[in-house]
Protein backbone atom coordinates (compact mmCIF):
# COMPACT_ATOMS: atom_id res chain seq x y z
CA UNK A 1 0.00 0.00 0.00
CA UNK A 2 2.62 2.19 0.55
CA UNK A 3 4.50 1.42 -2.65
CA UNK A 4 1.49 2.43 -4.10
CA UNK A 5 1.44 5.81 -3.04
CA UNK A 6 4.77 6.11 -3.72
CA UNK A 7 3.87 5.43 -7.38
CA UNK A 8 1.24 8.17 -7.40
CA UNK A 9 3.34 10.44 -6.39
CA UNK A 10 6.18 10.47 -9.14
CA UNK A 11 3.36 11.47 -11.93
CA UNK A 12 1.69 14.00 -9.50
CA UNK A 13 5.03 15.89 -9.03
CA UNK A 14 6.22 15.36 -13.42
CA UNK A 15 2.49 16.96 -13.68
CA UNK A 16 3.72 20.08 -11.14
CA UNK A 17 6.58 20.35 -13.06
CA UNK A 18 5.37 20.95 -16.64
CA UNK A 19 2.55 22.77 -15.38
CA UNK A 20 5.17 25.72 -13.74
CA UNK A 21 7.09 25.94 -16.87
CA UNK A 22 4.22 25.96 -19.03
CA UNK A 23 2.52 28.75 -17.14
CA UNK A 24 5.84 30.55 -16.34
CA UNK A 25 7.11 33.61 -18.20
CA UNK A 26 9.13 32.85 -20.35
CA UNK A 27 11.29 34.92 -22.72
CA UNK A 28 12.46 34.08 -26.09
CA UNK A 29 16.06 34.47 -26.45
CA UNK A 30 16.32 36.65 -29.73
CA UNK A 31 14.44 39.17 -27.12
CA UNK A 32 16.51 39.23 -24.51
CA UNK A 33 19.72 41.74 -24.17
CA UNK A 34 22.38 40.97 -22.05
CA UNK A 35 23.61 44.29 -20.68
CA UNK A 36 27.63 44.26 -20.29
CA UNK A 37 28.22 47.71 -19.11
CA UNK A 38 26.34 51.37 -18.33
CA UNK A 39 27.44 54.73 -18.64
CA UNK A 40 25.47 57.27 -16.84
CA UNK A 41 25.87 60.61 -17.64
CA UNK A 42 23.43 64.26 -16.50
CA UNK A 43 21.22 65.30 -18.99
CA UNK A 44 18.73 68.42 -19.19
CA UNK A 45 16.01 67.14 -16.80
CA UNK A 46 18.04 64.18 -15.16
CA UNK A 47 20.24 61.07 -16.70
CA UNK A 48 21.55 60.28 -19.98
CA UNK A 49 22.00 56.41 -19.67
CA UNK A 50 24.41 54.73 -22.32
CA UNK A 51 24.25 50.97 -22.68
CA UNK A 52 26.33 48.23 -24.07
CA UNK A 53 23.86 45.46 -25.25
CA UNK A 54 24.57 41.69 -26.18
CA UNK A 55 21.95 40.10 -28.63
CA UNK A 56 22.19 36.87 -28.05
CA UNK A 57 20.29 35.03 -31.30
CA UNK A 58 19.05 31.32 -30.79
CA UNK A 59 19.12 28.67 -33.63
CA UNK A 60 16.30 29.32 -36.22
CA UNK A 61 16.19 33.13 -36.60
CA UNK A 62 14.86 34.56 -39.18
CA UNK A 63 17.65 37.04 -39.38
CA UNK A 64 21.47 35.64 -40.17
CA UNK A 65 23.69 36.77 -38.10
CA UNK A 66 27.16 38.06 -39.14
CA UNK A 67 29.88 36.06 -37.17
CA UNK A 68 32.52 37.88 -38.26
CA UNK A 69 31.25 41.18 -36.12
CA UNK A 70 30.35 41.41 -32.81
CA UNK A 71 26.66 41.02 -31.71
CA UNK A 72 26.59 44.31 -29.77
CA UNK A 73 24.11 47.28 -29.95
CA UNK A 74 24.50 50.66 -28.01
CA UNK A 75 20.93 51.96 -26.55
CA UNK A 76 21.34 55.75 -25.30
CA UNK A 77 18.03 56.87 -23.49
CA UNK A 78 17.26 59.68 -20.84
CA UNK A 79 15.01 59.63 -17.78
CA UNK A 80 15.03 61.54 -14.68
CA UNK A 81 15.74 58.83 -12.80
CA UNK A 82 18.85 55.96 -13.71
CA UNK A 83 16.21 53.26 -13.41
CA UNK A 84 13.54 55.01 -15.60
CA UNK A 85 16.07 55.71 -18.28
CA UNK A 86 16.78 52.18 -18.38
CA UNK A 87 12.99 51.49 -18.70
CA UNK A 88 12.90 54.00 -21.37
CA UNK A 89 15.86 51.80 -23.36
CA UNK A 90 13.65 48.52 -22.70
CA UNK A 91 10.98 50.29 -24.83
CA UNK A 92 13.25 51.86 -27.67
CA UNK A 93 15.01 48.78 -28.20
CA UNK A 94 12.07 45.95 -27.82
CA UNK A 95 14.74 43.96 -26.01
CA UNK A 96 13.96 41.99 -22.54
CA UNK A 97 17.28 43.35 -20.77
CA UNK A 98 19.14 41.11 -18.57
CA UNK A 99 22.12 42.39 -16.26
CA UNK A 100 23.21 39.13 -14.97
CA UNK A 101 26.20 39.92 -16.98
CA UNK A 102 27.01 43.70 -16.00
CA UNK A 103 30.27 43.75 -15.63
CA UNK A 104 30.81 47.68 -15.44
CA UNK A 105 29.41 50.74 -14.56
CA UNK A 106 31.03 54.01 -15.97
CA UNK A 107 30.05 57.75 -14.07
CA UNK A 108 30.20 61.01 -15.97
CA UNK A 109 32.46 63.33 -13.95
CA UNK A 110 29.49 65.63 -13.63
CA UNK A 111 27.12 63.21 -11.87
CA UNK A 112 27.05 63.87 -7.86
CA UNK A 113 27.55 60.72 -6.05
CA UNK A 114 26.61 62.91 -2.57
CA UNK A 115 23.60 59.91 -2.49
CA UNK A 116 24.73 57.09 -4.12
CA UNK A 117 21.26 54.77 -2.60
CA UNK A 118 19.18 56.92 -4.97
CA UNK A 119 21.51 57.15 -7.84
CA UNK A 120 21.87 53.05 -7.76
CA UNK A 121 18.65 52.32 -6.90
CA UNK A 122 18.27 50.79 -10.05
CA UNK A 123 20.78 48.22 -9.46
CA UNK A 124 19.74 47.49 -5.35
CA UNK A 125 15.69 46.89 -7.08
CA UNK A 126 17.95 44.37 -9.60
CA UNK A 127 18.51 41.04 -7.37
CA UNK A 128 20.48 40.51 -11.20
CA UNK A 129 23.50 42.92 -10.71
CA UNK A 130 26.41 42.03 -8.67
CA UNK A 131 27.32 44.30 -5.88
CA UNK A 132 30.83 43.32 -6.98
CA UNK A 133 30.53 45.25 -10.50
CA UNK A 134 33.37 47.58 -11.33
CA UNK A 135 32.80 51.17 -11.12
CA UNK A 136 34.56 53.73 -12.69
CA UNK A 137 34.77 57.48 -13.66
CA UNK A 138 35.11 59.02 -16.84
CA UNK A 139 37.25 62.49 -17.47
CA UNK A 140 34.42 63.87 -19.28
CA UNK A 141 31.33 61.95 -20.56
CA UNK A 142 30.69 57.90 -19.85
CA UNK A 143 28.90 58.17 -23.15
CA UNK A 144 32.13 58.29 -24.92
CA UNK A 145 33.73 55.86 -23.55
CA UNK A 146 30.53 53.60 -24.29
CA UNK A 147 30.17 54.42 -27.60
CA UNK A 148 33.80 53.40 -28.60
CA UNK A 149 34.02 51.28 -31.19
CA UNK A 150 37.84 50.09 -31.16
CA UNK A 151 37.96 47.38 -33.55
CA UNK A 152 35.68 44.48 -35.27
CA UNK A 153 36.73 42.55 -32.83
CA UNK A 154 36.45 44.57 -29.21
CA UNK A 155 33.95 46.80 -28.02
CA UNK A 156 34.97 49.61 -25.60
CA UNK A 157 33.64 47.52 -22.42
CA UNK A 158 36.22 44.62 -22.95
CA UNK A 159 39.16 47.36 -23.05
CA UNK A 160 37.33 48.70 -19.93
CA UNK A 161 37.72 45.85 -18.12
CA UNK A 162 41.39 44.76 -19.19
CA UNK A 163 42.54 48.45 -18.30
CA UNK A 164 40.47 48.11 -14.85
CA UNK A 165 41.76 44.77 -14.25
CA UNK A 166 45.44 45.37 -14.70
CA UNK A 167 45.90 48.72 -13.53
CA UNK A 168 44.42 47.10 -10.48
CA UNK A 169 45.94 44.38 -10.27
CA UNK A 170 49.71 46.31 -10.49
CA UNK A 171 47.99 48.93 -7.77
CA UNK A 172 48.25 51.89 -10.43
CA UNK A 173 44.93 52.71 -9.17
CA UNK A 174 42.41 51.65 -6.23
CA UNK A 175 39.68 49.81 -7.72
CA UNK A 176 36.21 50.32 -6.74
CA UNK A 177 32.95 48.31 -6.88
CA UNK A 178 29.20 49.00 -5.96
CA UNK A 179 29.63 47.64 -2.75
CA UNK A 180 32.71 49.25 -1.46
CA UNK A 181 30.89 53.01 -3.28
CA UNK A 182 27.70 52.05 -1.05
CA UNK A 183 29.23 51.46 2.28
CA UNK A 184 31.77 54.58 1.96
CA UNK A 185 31.28 57.89 4.12
CA UNK A 186 31.08 60.64 1.45
CA UNK A 187 34.20 59.15 -0.25
CA UNK A 188 35.86 56.78 -2.55
CA UNK A 189 38.41 56.55 -4.55
CA UNK A 190 37.56 55.00 -8.29
CA UNK A 191 39.92 54.61 -11.78
CA UNK A 192 39.57 57.46 -14.00
CA UNK A 193 39.61 56.63 -17.82
CA UNK A 194 40.01 58.75 -20.79
CA UNK A 195 39.16 58.13 -24.67
CA UNK A 196 42.29 58.96 -26.88
CA UNK A 197 42.33 59.47 -30.66
CA UNK A 198 45.29 59.04 -32.68
CA UNK A 199 45.36 59.97 -36.42
CA UNK A 200 47.67 57.97 -38.75
CA UNK A 201 48.12 57.48 -42.19
CA UNK A 202 46.92 54.27 -44.39
CA UNK A 203 49.12 52.62 -46.73
CA UNK A 204 48.24 52.91 -50.35
CA UNK A 205 46.80 49.62 -50.78
CA UNK A 206 44.64 50.42 -47.95
CA UNK A 207 43.96 53.78 -49.43
CA UNK A 208 42.39 52.02 -52.63
CA UNK A 209 40.51 49.21 -50.55
CA UNK A 210 38.62 51.87 -48.54
CA UNK A 211 38.75 54.30 -51.28
CA UNK A 212 39.24 57.45 -47.92
CA UNK A 213 41.76 60.19 -47.98
CA UNK A 214 44.41 57.82 -46.09
CA UNK A 215 43.59 58.71 -42.61
CA UNK A 216 42.38 56.85 -40.43
CA UNK A 217 41.69 57.26 -36.59
CA UNK A 218 42.33 55.44 -33.94
CA UNK A 219 40.67 55.01 -30.65
CA UNK A 220 42.07 53.78 -27.28
CA UNK A 221 41.16 53.86 -23.85
CA UNK A 222 43.78 54.52 -20.77
CA UNK A 223 43.99 55.31 -17.14
CA UNK A 224 44.25 59.04 -16.48
CA UNK A 225 44.29 58.89 -12.59
CA UNK A 226 42.30 57.60 -9.99
CA UNK A 227 39.58 59.66 -8.94
CA UNK A 228 38.21 60.73 -5.56
CA UNK A 229 34.51 61.18 -5.25
CA UNK A 230 32.57 64.49 -4.65
CA UNK A 231 36.21 66.16 -4.73
CA UNK A 232 38.46 67.70 -7.14
CA UNK A 233 41.42 65.64 -6.16
CA UNK A 234 42.47 62.99 -9.29
CA UNK A 235 45.47 61.09 -7.88
CA UNK A 236 48.46 60.79 -9.96
CA UNK A 237 50.17 57.15 -10.07
CA UNK A 238 52.43 57.27 -6.90
CA UNK A 239 49.55 58.98 -4.99
CA UNK A 240 47.39 55.90 -5.91
CA UNK A 241 49.78 53.25 -4.96
CA UNK A 242 50.00 54.45 -1.71
CA UNK A 243 45.88 55.01 -1.21
CA UNK A 244 45.64 51.45 -2.53
CA UNK A 245 48.16 50.19 0.19
CA UNK A 246 46.62 52.14 3.26
CA UNK A 247 43.04 50.97 2.26
CA UNK A 248 44.60 47.13 1.99
CA UNK A 249 43.70 46.94 -2.18
CA UNK A 250 46.90 46.95 -2.83
CA UNK A 251 48.62 43.57 -4.92
CA UNK A 252 51.35 44.29 -6.50
CA UNK A 253 53.53 47.34 -7.27
CA UNK A 254 57.20 48.38 -9.18
CA UNK A 255 59.29 50.58 -7.73
CA UNK A 256 62.45 52.29 -8.32
CA UNK A 257 65.12 53.17 -5.63
CA UNK A 258 68.74 54.30 -5.87
CA UNK A 259 70.70 52.08 -3.94
CA UNK A 260 74.82 53.66 -3.77
CA UNK A 261 75.71 54.51 -7.63
CA UNK A 262 73.10 52.31 -8.96
CA UNK A 263 69.51 52.12 -9.34
CA UNK A 264 67.62 48.86 -8.61
CA UNK A 265 64.36 48.14 -9.87
CA UNK A 266 61.83 45.70 -7.40
CA UNK A 267 58.97 44.36 -7.83
CA UNK A 268 56.46 44.63 -4.15
CA UNK A 269 54.68 41.54 -3.53
CA UNK A 270 52.40 39.83 -0.50
CA UNK A 271 51.51 43.65 0.41
CA UNK A 272 48.88 43.66 3.42
CA UNK A 273 47.87 46.47 5.72
CA UNK A 274 46.59 46.75 9.35
CA UNK A 275 45.75 49.89 11.14
CA UNK A 276 44.76 50.53 14.70
CA UNK A 277 43.51 54.18 15.95
CA UNK A 278 44.07 55.17 19.68
CA UNK A 279 43.23 57.91 22.10
CA UNK A 280 46.29 59.68 23.26
CA UNK A 281 46.92 62.27 25.58
CA UNK A 282 43.14 63.05 24.11
CA UNK A 283 44.00 63.25 20.58
CA UNK A 284 43.26 60.78 18.29
CA UNK A 285 46.24 58.56 16.60
CA UNK A 286 46.06 56.55 13.73
CA UNK A 287 48.69 54.08 12.99
CA UNK A 288 49.35 51.95 9.98
CA UNK A 289 51.20 48.94 9.43
CA UNK A 290 52.11 47.64 6.02
CA UNK A 291 54.70 44.75 4.94
CA UNK A 292 55.49 43.67 1.90
CA UNK A 293 57.89 41.54 0.08
CA UNK A 294 60.50 43.21 -2.38
CA UNK A 295 61.88 41.14 -5.39
CA UNK A 296 64.60 42.87 -6.76
CA UNK A 297 66.05 42.69 -10.71
CA UNK A 298 69.82 42.34 -9.44
CA UNK A 299 71.44 40.14 -6.97
CA UNK A 300 72.56 42.30 -3.51
CA UNK A 301 74.95 41.66 -0.77
CA UNK A 302 73.09 41.92 2.50
CA UNK A 303 74.74 45.36 2.76
CA UNK A 304 72.31 46.40 -0.73
CA UNK A 305 69.22 44.48 0.76
CA UNK A 306 69.37 46.38 4.10
CA UNK A 307 69.74 49.57 2.04
CA UNK A 308 67.34 48.88 -0.46
CA UNK A 309 65.05 47.66 2.46
CA UNK A 310 65.25 51.48 3.95
CA UNK A 311 65.01 53.04 1.09
CA UNK A 312 61.30 51.55 -0.01
CA UNK A 313 60.34 51.70 3.67
CA UNK A 314 61.11 55.35 3.65
CA UNK A 315 59.17 56.40 0.54
CA UNK A 316 56.35 54.45 1.31
CA UNK A 317 56.01 55.87 4.95
CA UNK A 318 56.44 58.97 3.59
CA UNK A 319 54.06 59.26 0.91
CA UNK A 320 51.23 57.15 2.76
CA UNK A 321 51.66 59.84 6.00
CA UNK A 322 51.83 63.03 3.72
CA UNK A 323 48.45 61.49 1.22
CA UNK A 324 46.62 60.81 4.64
CA UNK A 325 47.04 63.58 6.37
CA UNK A 326 46.29 66.16 3.44
CA UNK A 327 43.35 63.69 2.62
CA UNK A 328 41.59 63.70 5.85
CA UNK A 329 42.10 67.43 6.63
CA UNK A 330 40.06 68.13 3.82
CA UNK A 331 37.02 65.67 5.18
CA UNK A 332 38.19 63.45 2.12
CA UNK A 333 38.15 59.61 3.67
CA UNK A 334 38.65 57.15 1.21
CA UNK A 335 40.18 55.04 3.89
CA UNK A 336 37.98 53.77 6.06
CA UNK A 337 38.86 55.70 9.23
CA UNK A 338 35.53 57.10 9.90
CA UNK A 339 33.86 53.64 10.68
CA UNK A 340 37.21 52.84 12.88
CA UNK A 341 36.70 56.00 14.95
CA UNK A 342 32.67 54.77 15.07
CA UNK A 343 33.52 51.36 16.25
CA UNK A 344 36.29 51.80 18.73
CA UNK A 345 34.81 55.45 19.87
CA UNK A 346 31.20 55.55 19.52
CA UNK A 347 30.68 58.00 22.03
CA UNK A 348 33.08 60.56 20.40
CA UNK A 349 31.99 59.92 16.83
CA UNK A 350 28.10 60.87 18.23
CA UNK A 351 29.73 64.69 19.92
CA UNK A 352 31.18 65.20 16.94
CA UNK A 353 27.99 63.74 14.22
CA UNK A 354 27.15 67.22 13.12
CA UNK A 355 31.46 68.10 12.56
CA UNK A 356 32.75 64.83 11.31
CA UNK A 357 35.16 67.20 8.58
CA UNK A 358 36.60 68.59 11.74
CA UNK A 359 37.16 65.13 13.78
CA UNK A 360 39.20 63.81 10.98
CA UNK A 361 41.05 66.80 10.38
CA UNK A 362 42.71 66.82 14.36
CA UNK A 363 43.47 62.72 13.43
CA UNK A 364 47.65 62.39 13.85
CA UNK A 365 48.66 59.69 11.05
CA UNK A 366 51.76 57.27 11.59
CA UNK A 367 53.03 54.78 9.24
CA UNK A 368 55.45 52.10 9.90
CA UNK A 369 56.27 50.11 6.50
CA UNK A 370 57.67 46.61 6.91
CA UNK A 371 59.64 45.67 3.81
CA UNK A 372 61.02 41.84 3.03
CA UNK A 373 63.84 41.71 0.81
CA UNK A 374 63.47 38.61 -1.15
Amino acid sequence: MQSGKHILLIPTAVLACIMCSSFGRSISIDRRGLVHAIGIDTAEHGYKVTMQIFQPTGGGADTAVDSTKPNITVAVSEGRTVGEAISAARSSTGKELFFGHLQLICIGRDVSLADPYALFAFALGDKNISPAAELCMAENTASELMEIRLSEEEISSEALSGVLKLSGEYTETVSCDLITLLTSDGHAAMPMLTALSEEKQNSSKQKEDSGDSGTEVSRSIKLKGTAVTESSDVLDRQQATAAAMLCGKADKACVVSKIGNFSVTSSLEDISAHRTIDLNNGRLLLTNRITLTARPDRQLDSRESDALAQAISARFRNECDRLQTEMLSRGEDIFGISQLIKHKFPELWLKNADNTDTLLAAVSVHTDVLVKVD
